[in-house]
């Protein structure tokens, strides 16, 4: 209980990061004149990177997790799919709706980061089982006949 509390609590912290990334470099594109939607898809892709960074070697750094090679794609799926969703509510809250673009930027990140926590713990950096035999290893160096 208190190690999943500990995980919650570091992703926050990356969480708080990510966004802090995200708005800064949102922020400075808008400043700039870029479209919001490329501003989104480029600033959000900043969080992304600072994400599996401090993601991978610090929240799930002492899980037993099944390895980079599986890790990354899912971890890029995930992204993908949050980009979309968060694009779509970005648009959606801002040019249909007409909120104030800070306003539907908040909105698009508050629906990323509780899709990325959900997708990351129980999806991209799950743990695998202690029996299992780690994943990165070969099945030659399993079973020895």
């Amino acid at each position: 209980m208190i190690n999943r509390l500990a995980t919650l609590i570091k992703f926050g912290i990356v969480g708080v990061m990510n966004t802090a990334v995200d708005a800064l470099v949102f922020t400075m594109l808008a400043t700039l004149g870029t479209p919001a939607l490329i501003g989104q898809v480029i600033s959000y892709s900043c969080g992304v990177l600072n994400s599996y960074w401090w993601n991978g070697r610090w929240t799930f750094r002492d899980a037993r997790r099944q390895g980079p090679n599986n890790e990354l794609p899912r971890f890029v799926i995930t992204n993908l799919i949050v980009l979309a969703l968060s694009s779509l509510i970005l648009f959606l809250s801002n040019h249909i709706l007409g909120w104030n673009l800070v306003i539907s930027k908040a909105a698009a990140t508050l629906l990323s980061m509780i899709l990325n926590y959900i997708a990351s713990r129980y999806w991209v950096f799950r743990t695998v089982s202690a029996t299992a035999p780690y994943p990165n290893t070969d099945a030659n160096e399993r079973s020895v006949s």
